[in-house]
């Protein structure tokens, strides 16, 4: 029957932690709720007999000052109030309070309603189950002796669960005979059930049933997003949890528990075992963070972070807008039309002679400054204006680990450790903790670079993160079994709610910072299916942005069970219709040799007339295109020729790993007797890229390679100091020849098609190549079929001595030849022409 007062149930429940001293009391003394729910007025509990109390209250939101919450008052006049801290409870909930005065303690049991109170046998019921992970989830007292709770089945084998009283285990509930009547201690309760299902269980007569649902406002307000999402009257909060059902969030310093969102409220999102919950309120710059099963842990789809603390922070991104709106995005017609520049964001601008004002420089706002100068000579982004590249690729420019103080100044990172992967790094800020502003200082930079006409490349780190306890905590099916990253927390995208993860913040980037493509460190560890998902999903949700996706074709040096699946030279090519491509290895060491030191493997060094394998030299400038058109031809994991598309192959000879080229060149000339003066050695620097820069494919330059930047010969620099890593730009003026080449050659590349044809059909019907004698690689293109103004173009590559070439009958011009790409001038020749050695040689009709 119905009573005029919430229910009196036999055994009062514990709330760990709130028990206080205890005190001497009076059974007759008047007790009041204060609260949230009624402005914190005193409302007079309703004695209950001895030393209990209680009040059912309806918490719809908190109030300027937190989240819902509510105290005890002795005489209503706050002389006298319990616990010493509010007592936090979730919002949009019924709960029935009971006050203990005979040890202050408070517990709360979540009810239907307060219209009038429900009779109970047993003062709180907790399932705990497979689907939960055997954790305690408090189950709703809905009517006279009746609890239910909506849960989420998947049907697994030996799913399976039982209902516990306190929680604790100490009393608990389970149907042995499987007649759906509980007995204490009984067996674990079995079912094939999959999907909603609405759990009752009735506490007089121990029956249960167990029901499917169909989804109605009950089964949880439904998720598309990840992460904080604000709005100025609430914000949702929402988490993927599959190992834990005891998931709160932390918000402003009040904890509001986290209900699992059902998979009816899920459905059509993709989005599995998800925690969510929505706290009503205007929570801008407020810090949050999770705690899972006790564990503290950052949001994986956090905007902002307050620097080297767990506490992400609540953004309204509108507020993050730039004031004119995004500048036009450069143009690019084709991927093959890039031209790829690799740049750190604080080697860059640091040095006081970079020109680039004193409180800029290394920062992202340094990056863009334009008019900067040393000696009469640009510097900064109008220097690579002037030397012609399309893209600019940021190594890590999102939160990391190294360097966490942003009062230590000098501290020095590559910030090849995430943190928080969607979060622009804070060292790289002007105003770190002024966290709107910080944001849009990185969109400053990106908009900046675009109206120079320089697009942004990010370099993302999703293979691994700093350590494991940045995603551990949540789940284990963060990380691969086996450590492929080689820094031990590598990330297994092979997990679907992991892989969705990668994906959304690509998207986000792109979305929000107007990123224009990405390059991925270890791309080797995903399968290649999942990396034609992530690109396949951005090209079709930004159809004319024409975004750059690559990575290195690699892992950590490790032993992969999954090696045929994943992302390699033999495999690329099977997803080439998604647009994502490899750094070319072979092309690399066919130019160059080894990374690390002046030693040529055998085959190596075409640059350095080593012995050279030609045949490489020739498939490289190629686009490495495959052999045949057939994408799931089974090719060697390493095969030279591997592309499907030449946009496929990004050609380099240098990046911020390993030597620069400068240091390989004075290595090798220490090995092989060769004076470091030796204008030789810069003629390799030359000839090293001028190959990558008129071979098919997209071309990428290591930032200062134009330069000749040296590194000291430190080959792994990523914490070294200032003065191993950054611009000299004296330089600049010291080795202008080179400059000019480098700029030269760009130029050639970019007034030219043929130089940058656009798929495995043009290369293989409009381009010949053949090695006519040691050392010589020669490539005929047929530029009127491509629309190019030369009709025809040859371009040799000698790495050996002086050859005397025997042209087409008629005449040509030599655009380029011996190490500067002017110095043909379009002097017209005919019979033969004679290719030095060490330079690219090009020739062209009109």
């Amino acid at each position: 029957m119905k009573k005029t007062n919430c229910g009196s149930p036999s055994r009062l429940p514990v709330v760990a932690g709130l028990f206080l001293a205890s005190l001497s009391y009076s059974a007759s003394a008047e007790w009041y709720f204060r609260g949230t729910p009624n402005d914190w007025s005193a409302e007079q509990m309703t004695h209950q007999g001895g030393s209990v109390f209680r009040s059912c209250q309806t918490f719809a939101s908190g109030d300027a000052s937190g989240g819902p919450r509510f105290k005890v008052d002795r005489h209503g006049d706050w002389s006298e109030n319990y616990p010493t801290a509010d007592f936090s409870v979730e919002a949009g909930k019924t709960y029935t309070i009971t006050f203990d005065s005979a040890n202050y303690s408070i517990s709360t049991t979540e009810v239907a309603s307060c219209d009038s109170g429900y009779l109970a046998n047993l003062p709180s019921l907790f399932f705990r189950g497979t689907a939960n992970g055997w954790d305690a989830s408090p189950m709703v007292l809905v009517a006279d002796n009746t609890w239910q709770l909506q849960i989420s089945l998947d049907g697994q084998a030996d799913q399976r669960f039982k209902v516990d009283v306190f929680g604790d285990w100490s009393q608990n509930y389970g149907d042995t005979n499987g007649d759906g009547t509980l007995e204490q201690s009984g067996a674990d309760i079995y079912t094939s059930a999959n999907g909603d299902y609405l759990l009752t269980i009735n506490d007089a007569s121990l029956n249960y049933s167990l029901e499917p649902v169909e989804c109605t406002e009950s089964c949880g307000s439904r998720v598309e997003a990840l992460g904080a999402v604000y709005s100025p009257t609430e914000t949702t909060f929402s988490l993927w949890s599959p190992d834990h059902d005891n998931v709160q969030l932390v918000l402003d310093g009040q904890s509001h528990p986290m209900r699992k969102v059902s998979s009816s409220a899920l459905s059509g999102t993709g989005l599995t075992d998800v925690y969510s919950v929505t706290v009503s309120g205007d929570w801008r710059l407020k810090p949050y963070y999770f705690v899972v099963n006790g564990v503290v842990v950052r949001d994986p789809y956090g905007k902002m972070v307050e620097p080297d603390t767990d506490n992400n922070i609540v953004m309204d991104m509108s507020r993050t807008e730039l004031p004119n709106g995004w500048s036009v995005r450069p143009v690019l017609n084709e991927r093959e039309d890039a031209v790829i520049y690799e740049v750190h964001v604080r080697d860059f601008t640091i040095a006081p002679e970079s020109g680039v004002s004193s409180d800029k420089r290394g920062k992202f706002l340094g990056m863009v400054e334009s008019g900067s100068t040393y000696n009469d000579v640009s510097t900064g982004i109008d220097h690579l204006k002037e030397l012609g590249v399309t893209h600019v690729q940021l190594l890590p420019v999102y939160d990391f680990n190294a360097c966490a103080d942003p009062a230590d100044s000098t501290c020095y990172s590559w910030g090849y450790d995430p943190r928080n992967f969607n979060v622009p790094e804070e060292r790289y800020s002007l105003t770190p903790t002024d966290y709107e502003n910080r944001i849009r200082e990185f969109k400053t930079m990106v908009d900046e670079f675009h109206k120079a006409g320089l697009r942004v490349v990010m370099d993302v780190v999703y293979n691994h993160t700093y350590s494991k306890s940045v995603f551990e905590p949540i789940s284990t099916s963060y990380y691969t079994p086996t450590d492929l990253s080689g820094t031990g927390n590598s990330i297994d995208a092979n997990v679907p709610m992991v892989s969705r993860m990668i994906r959304d913040s690509l998207e986000y980037w792109v979305e929000e910072y107007n990123i224009d493509g990405f390059r991925f460190d270890l791309i080797g560890i995903f399968d290649y299916d999942e990396v034609e998902d992530w690109a396949t999903h951005l090209n079709n949700k930004f159809p004319n942005r024409n975004l750059l996706v690559y990575g290195e074709p690699w892992n950590g040096f490790a032993a992969d069970p999954r090696q045929p699946g994943r992302v390699r030279l033999g495999t690329i090519g099977r997803i080439h219709e998604s647009h994502a491509g490899v750094f070319n290895p072979k092309f690399r060491e066919a130019i160059k040799g080894q990374n690390d030191n002046g030693n040529c493997n055998p085959g190596d060094c075409f640059a350095f007339n080593s012995n050279p394998d030609s045949w490489r030299i020739e498939a490289g400038s190629r686009g490495g295109i495959r052999y045949a058109k057939d994408k799931d031809a089974v090719i060697d994991t390493w095969d030279p020729m591997f592309a499907m598309d030449p946009e496929q192959t990004i050609n380099y000879v240098s990046a911020h790993d390993n030597l620069t080229l400068r240091d390989k060149v004075l290595q090798w000339a220490d090995l092989n007797g060769v004076s470091r003066d030796s204008g030789y050695l810069r003629r390799i620097q030359m000839f090293a890229n001028g190959i990558v820069l008129t071979s098919q494919g997209i071309p990428f330059l290591h930032g200062g390679v134009e330069l000749m930047r040296d590194k000291q010969e430190d080959h792994n620099s990523y914490d070294s100091p200032d003065s191993i890593n950054q611009y000299y730009w004296n330089w600049k003026v010291d080795n202008a020849d080179v400059y000019n080449y480098y700029k030269d050659v760009i130029a050639l590349r970019r007034a030219h098609p043929a130089f940058r044809l656009t798929s495995w059909d043009d290369i293989d019907q409009h381009m010949t190549s053949n090695r006519p004698r040691y050392g010589v690689v020669v490539n005929h293109i047929n530029g009127a079929a491509v629309g190019d103004s030369w009709s025809e173009i040859i371009v040799i590559y000698n790495s050996a001595d002086n050859y005397t070439y025997s042209l087409p009958a008629g005449e040509w011009k030599v655009a380029m030849e011996k190490s500067d790409p002017t110095a043909g001038n379009g002097r017209v020749v005919s019979g033969s022409v004679v290719a030095e050695g060490t330079a690219v040689t090009v020739l062209y009709r009109e």
